[in-house]
């Protein structure tokens, strides 16, 4: 595949905005920036309209299945950030037993847009490698020093 078409494109810029918005959390995050923290996760979460769209695209031209179950897992994902985060607010990360299975769902989801995105264009799939990096990065950011404040 190629970035010819016009939902590949547009698959990739939601994957790159996926990391860069990640990152803007994170770092608001730890500068206790909530209401910039609040409208990167509003942003973050939009990108379920314009991913449904692709995902529409996807299943009318017989996209393979494999990248259809990514997808799949991706609006969930999405869905459960719309859910947990902005209408319950429900406080998922203090408990390893909701945290746990929310962090191995978001790796699931970084490397199914990576992979999704390889498989359209490989220039394009380093670019949202860089990006997921970026967002290793900017989690370390945030967590460090967060146990000597801790204790503190």
């Amino acid at each position: 595949m190629s970035l010819d078409n016009a939902f590949d494109l547009l698959f990739v810029i939601i994957a790159i905005t996926f990391n860069l918005l990640i990152i803007g959390i994170f770092i608001a995050g730890k500068r206790k920036q909530d209401k910039l923290r609040r409208w990167f996760g509003i942003v973050f979460v939009c990108l379920t309209i314009p991913l449904i769209i692709v995902f529409i695209n996807y299943l009318i031209i017989g996209q393979e299945l494999w990248i259809i179950i990514c997808l799949v897992i991706i609006l969930l994902y999405l869905f459960l950030e719309l859910l947990l985060d902005l209408i319950l607010k429900y406080d998922f990360r203090k408990k390893p037993i909701t945290h746990v299975p929310y962090i191995i769902l978001f790796y699931i989801v970084s490397f199914s847009l990576i992979g999704i995105t390889f498989y359209i264009d490989e220039i394009s799939g380093w670019i949202v490698s860089i990006t997921f990096w970026a967002v290793l990065a900017s989690l370390i950011y945030n967590l460090a020093g967060r146990k000597k404040k801790d204790n503190e």
